[in-house]
């Protein structure tokens, strides 16, 4: 308690995971199923570098995407541990439109804006899914975790959309800040949960977008965006 009377803010720790590399086109640039793709030999090794990184780290509980990237890199992380798993069709990864839909004239500033146009009224990501009812299910998610008492760490292994929800959240910018977030793959961020009374009271952002792959970055100039639009287009203009 403190002065005042009120009870004291519980304060716990939680780690968000964004998956590691995949290719979502085939050799032949034509789009994979995003809700099949596997890890890349290159995501393998970098969701094994940040399992070496949390190999001491204890998990109360662990919730993950059910797609099977998340699930690989989740596995890659516990490295043998057996705790118990969550696997939630809400955590998946926000439903993108069609893009043979999208005009090739308008291709590169709807690829590469998409998370800067997220709180424009009815925005959807790339044609699909609406940026607000995303930002609600993933929220509503996290808010059902940070209600539950029993647990001190915590951990969710998803994607970059989902993470950058909740960052924004913890940052008090919503919508119209994702952008900045960057998620690269196999990235963790850890943030400090306060709850008082079953209430959440803010959270406190600790690490963002760390890889310990690449720690200082190097080579990495392009957003998350911009490298699938050149995947989409390798040789179109450059972002």
């Amino acid at each position: 308690m403190n002065a005042e009377g009120l009870q004291t803010p519980r304060r716990r720790r939680c780690y968000l995971v964004r998956h590691g590399h995949v290719e979502y086109f085939d050799g032949q640039g034509r789009p994979l199923d995003p809700r099949s793709v596997c890890l890349s030999s290159r995501g393998v090794e970098q969701a094994s570098a940040l399992g070496q990184v949390l190999q001491d780290t204890p998990f109360d509980r662990v919730l993950v995407s059910d797609y099977p990237r998340a699930r690989q890199t989740l596995d890659l992380l516990l490295m043998g541990r057996r705790v118990p798993v969550e696997s939630l069709a809400q955590l998946r990864e926000i439903r993108a439109g069609r893009l043979r839909e999208i005009p090739a004239q308008a291709m590169r500033d709807t690829v590469v804006g998409a998370y800067r146009k997220a709180a424009e009224p009815e925005a959807t990501f790339l044609g699909g899914e609406r940026w607000r009812d995303f930002n609600q299910r993933v929220l509503a998610t996290f808010f059902e975790l940070a209600r539950d008492d029993n647990w001190e760490s915590a951990l969710i292994v998803s994607h970059d959309a989902v993470n950058r929800m909740v960052l924004a959240w913890a940052a008090g910018v919503g919508l119209s800040g994702i952008a900045a977030f960057e998620q690269d793959n196999a990235c963790l961020n850890v943030l400090d949960l306060d709850t008082r009374d079953g209430a959440v009271q803010g959270a406190i952002l600790r690490t963002v977008n760390f890889t310990p792959y690449n720690p200082h970055k190097a080579g990495i100039h392009a957003t998350v965006m911009e490298s699938l639009y050149h995947t989409i287009h390798p040789d179109g203009p450059a972002a």
